[in-house]
């Protein structure tokens, strides 16, 4: 089972996708279920994990109805506030619907990943701990990610997930510090990472042969089994179309073992968000 485990939906006359501006002319549209269908079904995708695209409570209502019409949305990460001070009853509520699997705590976009660690956020961050949810971490400046690793520190019965690698400055050609940072997050047992948003951190018409020094070093440091396939669309139609990137990532992964890949392209999502 292929699985892709990061997909954004929305539609913009809800008026609550605050991250996106009419300038993105590629992905200022509405980005529904209907349209992402034929990308799946013509790159042999069987299911995905839809991740919020809003910091909003209705955000997760309206994933949980779109998994309720569309059976191969698989599980819903959502979005919740861990100093929210009805944290507790928010997830109780959502904890009882089988295909809410986890939590993007997302603040201002994540422009930074700081106000993680205020003190203020303890009680939710030990309240998450004590639920099944996966926390996805949207992670905007490769720098930041010390951050990420205090908090995986902190907290260390839940499993994190890093979204996109962290966003590594592939352009820039930034590698030895944020190797670094992998490299100690991946240290940590409970951080799982997602092999996605690369061919948006290069240059313009990069290829597998450009990123693969940074994929590379994800796939050995966290190995097959906390390394799961993702597409991050829409967002990824900035850069390139759906088949690319899919097909980018199967030269990437060409060299794995059959059993490696298999892990990446759907069973380490499977069992970390328990699809």
């Amino acid at each position: 089972m292929r699985i892709d485990a990061h997909i954004h939906f929305w539609r913009l006359a809800r008026g609550v996708n605050t991250a996106l501006s009419a300038d993105m002319t590629a992905i200022y549209a509405d980005r529904q279920p209907q349209d992402l269908a034929p990308l799946l079904a013509r790159t042999g995708i069987d299911a995905i994990v839809c991740v919020q695209a809003s910091e909003t409570l209705g955000e997760n209502l309206f994933m949980l109805g779109l998994a309720e019409r569309h059976d191969w949305i698989a599980g819903v990460v959502g979005w919740l506030d861990p100093g929210s001070p009805a944290l507790d009853e928010e997830l109780a509520a959502l904890t009882t619907i089988p295909r809410f699997k986890g939590i993007r705590p997302v603040r201002n976009d994540n422009r930074s990943v700081r106000w993680m660690l205020d003190e203020s956020l303890a009680d939710g961050w030990c309240l998450i701990e004590n639920t099944d949810l996966t926390v996805d971490l949207l992670v905007q400046d490769w720098r930041e990610l010390p951050i990420v690793t205090q908090l995986a520190q902190r907290y260390r019965k839940t499993t994190f997930i890093l979204d996109h690698c962290g966003k590594p400055d592939i352009a820039g050609g930034q590698s030895d510090e944020w190797m670094a940072s992998i490299d100690t997050l991946a240290n940590l047992p409970n951080v799982v990472c997602k092999l996605s948003g690369l061919l948006n951190c290069a240059a313009p018409g990069a290829d597998a042969s450009v990123i693969r020094p940074w994929s590379d070093h994800v796939l050995e440091r966290f190995g097959s089994h906390r390394v799961m396939w993702a597409s991050d669309w829409p967002p990824l139609d900035l850069v390139a179309h759906y088949a690319r990137w899919s097909a980018v990532s199967d030269d990437l992964l060409a060299a794995l073992e059959p059993a490696q890949r298999e892990r990446i392209l759907g069973a380490t999502a499977a069992s970390f968000y328990r699809l």
